[in-house]
């Protein structure tokens, strides 16, 4: 598998780490794998990184993942969201471009705007969140402490968003989410909101506001 790295005005984006989780068939991986053994079955991990030109590939024997296909693959890169992206089932080799988008943080009590698209980034932080079904745009939010609402509303139509958030953040407490909106007590620092749709919806855009008190 192979391909590019490139921002959202389609440059690319060197030094980026590309990684992939699957379910380890038979033969070796180029870059060697990691496949921890207190794992249930064999889960492996390789990671590489992108040239000046933003290109990368790999080379790795997967075996069908029970609802992860061949498994998924991400980027990795400082100043940048992570763009998490299904591994194609299709015979091999295979082209598959992945795209990230600069981090631009917006102030409590500011708004800003999204469009989630088929080919955005599948809904993850990578860590606790894995609402694979779904395709998500990032918000980051700067906060003080306070309750932090984050509402997302449609352009055009009446669709409400699916609403997801990073599990890493400082969070003072439970959690409230609804058809788009989420809200929660902050104590203060950076906030990764996720905007969604589920896989295969058309692309929508949406009006993001937010709000502390």
């Amino acid at each position: 598998m192979s391909g590019r790295v490139l921002d959202e005005n389609g440059a690319p984006v060197a030094g980026t780490t590309v990684a992939v989780d699957y379910m380890a068939g038979a033969g070796t991986s180029n870059p060697p794998s990691h496949c921890p053994t207190f794992q249930p079955g064999p889960f492996c991990w390789l990671a590489t990184r992108t040239n000046e030109l933003g290109e990368y590939a790999v080379e790795f024997y997967p075996q069908p993942w029970p609802n992860r296909g061949l498994g998924y693959v991400y980027t990795v890169r400082d100043g940048y969201h992570t763009d998490v992206q299904w591994v194609p089932v299709a015979p091999s080799p295979v082209v598959l471009n992945l795209r990230t988008r600069a981090s631009r943080s917006i102030l409590a009590g500011e708004s800003t705007v999204v469009k989630v698209e088929p080919t955005s980034s599948l809904c993850s932080d990578l860590e606790d969140l894995f609402a694979m079904g779904s395709r998500c745009e990032i918000v980051l939010i700067e906060s003080g402490p306070g309750t932090l609402r984050v509402e997302a509303r449609a352009v055009s139509g009446d669709v409400a968003p699916q609403m997801f958030w990073y599990t890493t953040g400082n969070y003072g407490g439970l959690i409230e989410r609804g058809p788009g909106f989420v809200s929660f007590l902050a104590r203060g620092g950076m906030y990764r909101i996720m905007v969604g749709l589920p896989e295969g919806a058309p692309a929508q855009q949406f009006d993001v506001t937010t709000s502390l008190k």
